[in-house]
């Protein structure tokens, strides 16, 4: 029977899935996959936890939704609490929202209230980088740098993605340390926004580490810490899109904290629910909230569903379930584990480069070639390949970064991930390698052709 259910590519078919076990997805066909990608990065604790689905049950049972303006909730002000306590700084007020994108939406609006209470109403722009990606919705979009994704909708966004990304592989000078990168991209960060010109911009948003635009791109050290220099002399916020990293990715609760930074506003999505329930957070600075009460006292943000009871006692059964069982702690350990396999991998297989990460977010892409680091050509999206590739191998990976400029793949398996699990994903990785290595020499030998044509 012809499906009713609109999906991303219409006529493609898709294995049904029944049922997860903690790393592993099971379809109807009796097939089991891993889950190496924690489907988008989003099921941190795995799946079929039965304490969560307990949990859900019995605050269903008790009361599912309260609207925000009506009634608190205990569930929301814990979580709130929760969320606060493990932030840096004083990061210490928590708005919920659905989803990462929302999130970013409502992050604009709270910089721009904030400059409006502040008397300064000109402040209105939101700076992102050029590779990046911080949601589907208009604004969000707005933020991003992600040209497929943006092409869609041409001159309803704003061209707000302006900065230079922290990029070494493609962008860093040759003979520049890591030093001298960090410093190069952070000030390339700055002369877009006096480019901009400094008076207008309300903050600047980026991602600790860029998911689905890049595939996994670490900063060097020290760029975030001059990001935040940069912010506090030019007066403007710094906004931190944690909605991939936040919450134990990394194998700290917040990627900030790896950096060392407070930022001013702290997007949370995927690891807030792990994937048991629609849930986000902004978490935002004392200064931020004391110039909201001093001024209409009022944050004007909205959301049907924010804070909803339900949602938030899942949220809290999903930090609960994070602490006791130790996952910040495997996060590192398996994490440093999965670095070791994917390097040998890439010894291996010319065509993988780069690979890079922190805790349990990998990522790599193809090139053509080593020495030039040119990518396949568009028209073959080698990430597109491999996801398929790996998929028949009962592995399942995500598909990253800007076609023409990388091919990348993340490789983001679930935090609760053992030692003999990340054997058998390394395993199957590197059977789809193997397959992939052969279509990308292939695809090597069709370019030289072209050329000597």
């Amino acid at each position: 029977m012809k499906s009713a259910l609109l999906k991303h590519s219409i006529d493609k078919p898709l294995a049904m899935v029944t049922h997860g076990k903690g790393i592993f997805l099971y379809d109807d066909q009796g097939r089991d996959y891993i889950d190496g990608s924690s489907g988008a990065m989003t099921a941190n604790i795995g799946h079929g936890v039965t304490e969560i689905a307990a949990v859900m049950k019995e605050q269903a049972e008790r009361v599912a939704f309260a609207f925000r303006m009506q009634f608190t909730n205990g569930p929301a002000e814990e979580l709130a609490a929760r969320i606060a306590n493990l932030a840096p700084g004083d990061l210490n007020s928590v708005f919920f929202v659905n989803s990462g994108s929302e999130a970013s939406e409502c992050a604009i609006r709270v910089a721009l209230q904030y400059w409006k209470e502040q008397g300064r109403p000109e402040k209105v722009k939101v700076l992102g980088r050029k590779i990046s990606y911080h949601g589907m919705t208009m604004g969000a979009l707005s933020l991003s740098g992600h040209t497929g994704r943006r092409v869609d909708y041409g001159p309803l966004l704003h061209p707000f993605p302006v900065a230079p990304p922290a990029y070494a592989y493609r962008f860093s000078i040759d003979g520049n340390n890591t030093e001298a990168y960090a410093a190069a991209a952070a000030q390339a960060f700055e002369d877009a926004i006096i480019e901009q010109g400094v008076e207008s911009v309300a903050a600047v948003i980026a991602e600790p580490i860029v998911g689905a635009a890049g595939g996994v791109l670490v900063p060097p050290p020290g760029y975030f810490k001059r990001l935040r220099e940069i912010c506090n002399r030019l007066d403007i916020l710094l906004i931190l899109d944690e909605v991939i990293t936040g919450l134990g990715r990394t194998g700290a609760w917040f990627a900030a904290s790896d950096e060392g930074i407070v930022p001013d506003i702290i997007l949370t999505g995927k690891g807030t629910s792990a994937g048991y329930t629609p849930m986000a957070a902004v978490i935002i600075r004392e200064k931020i909230v004391d110039a909201m009460r001093a001024g209409s006292g009022y944050a004007t943000l909205g959301h049907t569903f924010s804070a909803n009871p339900l949602s938030a006692a899942v949220c809290l059964a999903v930090l609960d379930y994070v602490e006791r069982e130790n996952l910040l702690e495997n996060t590192r350990v398996r994490g440093e584990e999965l670095r070791q396999g994917l390097e040998a991998l890439s010894q291996r297989y010319r065509h993988m480069v780069d690979v890079r990460g922190r805790g349990l977010l990998w990522g790599f892409e193809f090139v053509l070639d080593r020495s030039t680091k040119k990518a396949p050509p568009s028209q073959r999206s080698a990430s597109a390949v491999f996801v398929q590739e790996c998929f028949n191998e009962g592995l399942i990976v995500y598909p990253a970064g800007i076609a023409p400029l990388n091919n990348a793949i993340i490789v983001s398996p679930p935090l609760i991930i053992t030692r003999d699990e990340v054997q058998e994903l390394l395993r199957r990785l590197d059977k789809a390698l193997a397959k992939m290595e052969l279509a990308m020499n292939a695809w090597t030998e069709t370019e030289a052709e072209i050329h000597l044509a």
